[in-house]
């Protein structure tokens, strides 16, 4: 993973020096902050789409993870939030000018629920399954 990091890393410099800005989705977890503001329901479920241009941010710095500490502008009035970007919460980086997306497919053998049991899940099936039967008993068989 170090080796996708450094591409990802190299990747979001090069679109942002010769581009001007660069997109990064971000997932929700504990472990990225965005500032006071934090993630709304929506971007909790869907994600959120962070925007750095040459205007909207302020000492970025990748630890050696490979997560982001910077501040960053949001809204219209490019209210500055202090941010950490956890390196597992980066899902992909791309630039529309340049025509590049940079997805992470690792991100498909995360879990995000270490605690979650087996059990839970094969009883959700359950479930489900037992919702698709249809009971035989209403019907009669017929005499030919």
């Amino acid at each position: 993973m170090k080796d996708q990091i450094k591409y990802l890393q190299n990747l979001f410099y090069d679109l942002l020096n010769d581009y001007g800005r660069v997109f990064m989705i971000v997932k929700y977890s504990e472990r990225t902050i965005i500032g006071n503001r934090g993630f709304t329901d929506e971007e909790k479920e869907k994600g959120l789409a962070l925007v750095f241009n040459n205007k909207n941010h302020r000492n970025l710095q990748w630890t050696e993870d490979g997560g982001i500490v910077a501040a960053l502008g949001f809204g219209t009035n490019n209210r500055i939030e202090n941010c950490f970007v956890h390196n597992d919460d980066i899902v992909s980086v791309f630039s529309p000018d340049a025509k590049v997306k940079f997805d992470r497919w690792d991100m498909l053998e995360v879990k995000e629920y270490p605690e979650e049991s087996k059990t839970s899940r094969e009883s959700e099936k359950e479930k489900s399954t037992e919702e698709n039967i249809i009971s035989l008993n209403n019907f009669k068989k017929s005499k030919n």
